[in-house]
């Protein structure tokens, strides 16, 4: 009897150790599929956030402009009455395929975005999570909080609370704002970043 239930014992060990490598190898082959997708220039396109700190509070959820870009209201939590608008900015990603890394791209003037350094990313659990910088924008080789990664279709990704189109699929959706660059002889197969100098 001791015998068949060590046997048995054993059965359940070799049986959960089975199904729990089997459960992390499609984990991980989940995690390299949403890496491999993200590879590319992704365009901020919906956003939503607050802020909430010792003087005044703002919450926002909506569409971007083309610069990624949206109004947000500050109220004062000493007088209701008083409030400001502030354009927050979110910038566009980059993921490098050759290099395994990303980097951040301000917006702002569509003919002259500027890239911040290359860092590195990793997706595990579902979850993209971003090398931080130090004051010099290199990376630290330390990693920030992963934020939920969500393909909603092939070329919309959300990221945390924001949602990204493929570069290309942004593109062909406004030919109004990417016609004028071209014409002053941008090559916009891919979009006009200016890279930091090492």
């Amino acid at each position: 009897m001791q015998k068949l239930t060590q046997h048995i014992m054993k059965t359940k060990s070799v049986y959960f150790f089975t199904v729990l490598s089997v459960m992390l190898l499609l984990v991980s082959c989940s995690d390299f599929k949403l890496q491999k997708d993200l590879y590319g220039d992704w365009w901020p396109v919906r956003a939503s956030g607050s802020v909430d700190n010792d003087q005044f509070s703002a919450t926002w959820d909506g569409n971007l402009g083309v610069h990624g870009d949206i109004l947000v209201t500050y109220v004062s939590k000493k007088n209701p009455n008083l409030s400001y608008e502030d354009t927050r900015y979110y910038p566009m990603l980059s993921f490098n395929k050759s290099q395994k890394k990303f980097c951040t791209v301000t917006l702002q003037s569509l003919g002259d975005m500027r890239a911040s350094r290359y860092r590195k990313f990793e997706v595990k659990g579902g979850q993209v999570f971003f090398e931080q910088a130090n004051d010099q924008g290199k990376g630290t080789g330390e990693f920030g909080e992963g934020e939920d990664l969500t393909f909603l279709e092939d070329d919309v990704v959300k990221i945390g609370k924001v949602t990204y189109e493929r570069y290309e699929y942004f593109k062909s959706k406004h030919p109004e704002i990417f016609k004028p660059l071209s014409e002053k002889g941008f090559d916009l197969t891919t979009p006009p970043i200016i890279f930091p100098e090492d």
